[in-house]
């Protein structure tokens, strides 16, 4: 059960993010600022939260991932109150950077962390990403609902309870008796650095999963942070429609995660690749070019379902090939591979 609802902390954590995420780049928004300004707060985020997240390969260990997560959840209770004490304008930039160390201090050890919970099998692969990326895109669902419906005052406040819940709960969590799997060696065929995942014989691409998880995560933060400019500053929708369209996007993300639930070999095969794509380029053109609330929407369940799946791959590829993990790896031991458990995706997520 436990395997379960650890799920539920990336989930409230992202509730938060994005919610910070959609009222800073509304508020810039609505204060008749520069485009680039907009764009800027993303990037604020971003340089800081890949900085950490690489950062965290060299001391982020199965034994210790879950302090850190605790911390991690502290840290953003602390920001989320930051945000609702001290909310100049300007003032957005510093805490969406301690944003970004906080969430870097929760995402990447959560990933060593949940595959130290979970048991070894067959599909565990499979499964953990499924859920672990279905989980965290209902976050981001969530989150601008939240502060498109409520205050940004009672938004940051119920920001600030999340992350005092995922605190508390990995402390719960922790007290339980450890489940009898989680500490089981591998067996020898699952030295060869594909653990029991059975794609051992099929071919490494990694590498393509970093390119083009890479490039879809940067059009995924400029359609967070650009998407509420355009339709607020441009086109003039209420905050509670532009709100509604993001969280759309994440919500098609979270369902397209869960149903890959039972994905195989599709992964890698061309034809689902180039649909995927060809409905992301459709849906940006969407957003390009349609001006009614509807074609933003429409726009949103096809962008959703190309992030869901590129999310899917970019961690899948991770996990499957292990060696081929940069630092993340390094400071973590064998789970479902020879180098350790915490995927180098982490620094992308988003």
């Amino acid at each position: 059960m436990r395997n379960i609802l650890v799920y539920l902390f990336p989930l409230l954590m992202d509730v938060i993010v994005s919610g910070i995420f959609f009222i800073t780049a509304y508020r810039f928004s609505e204060a008749n600022v520069a485009g680039w300004i907009v764009g800027a707060t993303m990037t604020a985020w971003a340089l800081t939260y890949s900085a950490v997240s690489f950062s965290c390969g060299w001391f982020v260990k199965p034994g210790n991932s879950h302090k850190i997560v605790i911390g991690a959840a502290a840290g953003i209770t602390l920001v989320s109150l930051g945000f609702l004490i001290f909310d100049g304008l300007y003032t957005q930039f510093l805490w969406l950077m301690l944003t970004g160390v906080s969430g870097a201090l929760f995402f990447t050890p959560f990933q060593v962390y949940m595959k130290r919970l979970a048991p070894d099998s067959g599909g565990a692969i499979v499964r953990s990403t499924a859920m672990y990326t279905g989980s965290w895109s209902l976050g981001f669902a969530l989150g601008p609902l939240v502060f498109g419906l409520l205050s940004p005052r009672k938004g940051f406040l119920l920001c600030t309870a999340a992350g005092a819940i995922i605190a508390l709960g990995v402390i719960i969590i922790e007290s339980l008796p450890a489940p009898q799997s989680a500490e089981q060696p591998l067996p020898a065929a699952a030295e060869q650095g594909f653990g029991k995942s059975g794609y051992a014989g099929f071919p490494d691409l990694v590498l393509t999963g970093y390119i083009v998880g890479g490039v879809g995560c940067i059009v995924v933060s400029l359609l967070r942070t650009l998407g509420p400019f355009r339709g607020v500053s441009l086109l003039h929708f209420p905050r509670s429609d532009m709100s509604l369209v993001l969280s759309v996007v994440s919500f098609a993300q979270s369902l397209t995660a869960f149903l890959l639930l039972g994905s195989k070999t599709w992964m890698y095969r061309k034809i689902p690749g180039l649909l995927l794509n060809a409905a992301g380029i459709g849906a940006l053109l969407g957003f390009g070019f349609c001006t009614t609330v509807t074609g933003f929407i429409i726009s949103a369940v096809f962008f959703g379902i190309y992030s869901g799946a590129f999310y899917f791959l970019l961690v899948f590829h991770s996990l499957v090939h292990p060696p081929k993990a940069p630092a993340t790896w390094r400071a973590t031991k064998p789970s479902w591979g020879p180098r350790g458990s915490s995927p180098p995706c982490s620094a992308a997520r988003w």
